[in-house]
């Protein structure tokens, strides 16, 4: 448990600086959630970010408590970026890096911990997930991780892979790192019958044979794929259509593809109150590549996730049972079409998957998320002799 917070002026103060590439909207409810219970602790935090961009996602923020530094790129096809923050002027005590090799601002800030500077901790998924990544890069990732005094790892399978390579296991905090599920419900609640058969009437849509896609529309998510399977599965199951919410540089493919014929639905970005009636008017979560948190939206929603055996999956994937609450196919078009329409064909198998994804959801929440945060934040900043903040 957290203790209760000490009088403003009885404890010395500490900056914390959260450096990350940028930060997206899902991530926007977590640190305003965060800021004030650290400062509730004598924490004082700023998130600062770098040029980093995913614009054609649409999905970026700026805010009161970010800050923005000049973001150069280096190396072969800007594959190093090292973010000119000025940790001099915002004199922080705690310095949160992102766990990779490619920032180069890392490297200084872990030397000048060891010179007296401030304490650096890691925030990442513990190994390479979704990007393919060299055994030399993957032991300088963990290099760097073991040189740090705090690990903030996603999930647990990313907890024990640093603790593996090394890292203590008590300086370690799991985070389950989710949306925010709270807000996600009470949307999903306001969806009404009528809401659900207008948007089912809008959109051409048969009670039963309803696929959503969640993410970003573009080559990394396997569109390309997600297209062709909804031509197979139109084939296999009358009616079958495929709602596409989000946006990328293949959001002209798909509405392109829905001008041809093919049973798509280009529904563009879709956000709150638009994600849950999207969700609500879907049986199925069709999202054959690259899972992350829309694991998250799928139990919260009790909408099971049809994938493949890919690659490119984000930890949350973990979160995922095979055959309770997701199902994995191999990564072949007529073979995931058909895995989304057997699914689709077997109402009773698919309502006891709905269930098990409403079973599982309590398990993930921004408050606990924010509270394992807190803790560790707490307990590694306690690791070094505190230094007054100057007002």
């Amino acid at each position: 448990m957290i203790p209760n917070p000490t009088p403003s002026g009885s404890q010395p103060y500490a900056r914390l600086l959260i450096i990350q590439p940028a930060v997206p909207a899902y991530r926007v409810p977590f640190f305003e959630a965060l800021i004030p219970r650290l400062l509730e602790q004598g924490i004082v935090t700023t998130v600062g970010t770098g040029g980093y961009s995913q614009n054609a996602r649409s999905d970026e923020t700026e805010n009161t408590w970010s800050r923005s530094a000049p973001d150069r790129l280096a190396g072969r096809a800007g594959g190093f970026r090292w973010r000119q923050w000025n940790t001099a002027a915002e004199r922080p005590d705690l310095i949160i890096v992102e766990q990779a090799v490619k920032n180069l601002e890392t490297y200084p800030l872990l030397v000048r911990q060891h010179l007296g500077g401030p304490s650096v901790a890691v925030w990442g998924h513990g190994r390479s997930y979704s990007t393919p990544q060299g055994p030399r890069a993957a032991a300088l990732k963990q290099f760097l991780t073991r040189r740090s005094q705090w690990f903030f790892a996603y999930t647990q399978a990313g907890a024990d892979h640093v603790v593996a390579n090394g890292f203590p296991a008590t300086r370690v905090s799991v985070l389950n790192n989710t949306i925010d599920t709270d807000c996600l419900r009470l949307d999903l609640e306001a969806v009404s019958d009528q809401d659900v058969d207008t948007f089912s009437r809008r959109h051409g849509l048969t009670p039963g044979r309803t696929a959503l896609f969640l993410g970003g529309v573009d080559k990394a998510k396997g569109i390309d794929f997600l297209l062709e399977s909804a031509r197979q599965a139109a084939q296999l199951l009358p009616g079958f259509v495929l709602l596409v919410g989000g946006t990328g540089a293949q959001f002209a493919d798909v509405q392109a593809a829905e001008r041809s014929g093919v049973p798509v639905r280009a529904l563009g970005r879709l956000d709150g109150a638009e994600k849950a009636l999207a969700l609500k008017c879907a049986d199925v979560l069709a999202i054959p590549e690259w899972i992350g948190l829309v694991a998250v939206d799928s139990l919260v929603a009790g909408r099971p996730i049809v994938s493949t055996w890919h690659p490119s999956h984000s930890p949350e994937h973990e979160y995922l049972t095979t055959d309770g609450t997701a199902v994995f196919l191999d990564h072949e078009a007529v073979g995931y079409a058909q895995g989304l329409v057997d699914l689709l064909s077997t109402p009773d198998r698919l309502k006891a998957m709905q269930r098990r994804c409403i079973d599982e959801s309590a398990k993930y929440s921004l408050d606990h998320m924010v509270e394992a945060f807190v803790e560790g934040v707490l307990v590694w900043a306690a690791l070094r002799p505190h230094r007054v903040m100057s007002h």
